[in-house]
């Protein structure tokens, strides 16, 4: 089965056709199929079960504050009779804003404010490390780059509307480190993408082997 799947992908090479066709309506359907399952029986049934039956010494006020998120969910259910209702307006704006928070939240925490610690990085030097003057001219590099970058995206200009001549050179810089860093991330999703794929070829030229009895 997963031999014929595989080929059936494959056969995107040729163009859209039914193969390729059913393949995917078999992976979206797995998909959402297995997403809906989870959903059920991870998030959906613990909730209502926590209303109908509350674990012993839970508080009362535990059972109440359940109820919200099927509330909720309900409402939400109600956009499929009457797309136009308010109360159904009311849960997926909340749905909306509490997602755009908790995203906003995640990348500052976990993307932005990391990253922008790492750059401020102590240029010392020390005799005794053999190491130090790699660690030193990467870390010069690193700060360098940074610098170069977010000076690239400085947009402000003089009255003549041109920026000064500094800025334009060393802009110049900055985006040729933005290239490089793409280049880099480009480079290693087609990696990924090459590792992928001939892990497919391997599988099948496996199986061929497996089937005709080499």
């Amino acid at each position: 089965m997963a031999g014929l799947l595989t080929v059936m992908v494959f056969s995107y090479l040729l163009g859209a056709n039914p193969l390729w066709r059913i393949a995917q309506s078999l992976l979206v359907g797995v998909s959402v199929g297995y997403v809906s399952l989870v959903v059920l029986t991870q998030v959906i049934a613990p909730q209502v079960g926590r209303i109908i039956q509350p674990p012993a010494g839970e508080p009362e006020v535990e059972r109440w504050l359940a109820v919200v998120p099927v509330a909720l969910g309900l409402l939400l259910l109600l956009r499929i009779a009457v797309p136009g209702a308010w109360p159904a307006t009311l849960g997926l704006n909340l749905v909306v804003v509490v997602g755009a928070a908790l995203a906003l939240g995640g990348a500052l925490a976990g993307i932005l404010v990391p990253q922008t610690l790492d750059t401020m990085r102590l240029l010392y030097f020390s005799d005794s490390d053999p190491a130090a003057i790699a660690a030193l001219v990467g870390n010069i590099v690193l700060v360098l780059g940074v610098i170069c970058a977010l000076i690239y995206f400085a947009f402000g200009a003089r009255a003549n509307g041109e920026r000064p001549r500094v800025v334009r050179e060393v802009s110049v810089v900055g985006r040729w480190v933005l290239v490089v860093a793409f280049g880099a991330m480009l480079g290693s999703l087609a990696t990924t993408f090459y590792a992928a794929l001939i892990e497919r070829l391997v599988f099948l030229v496996d199986l061929v082997e497996e089937l005709a009895g080499f």
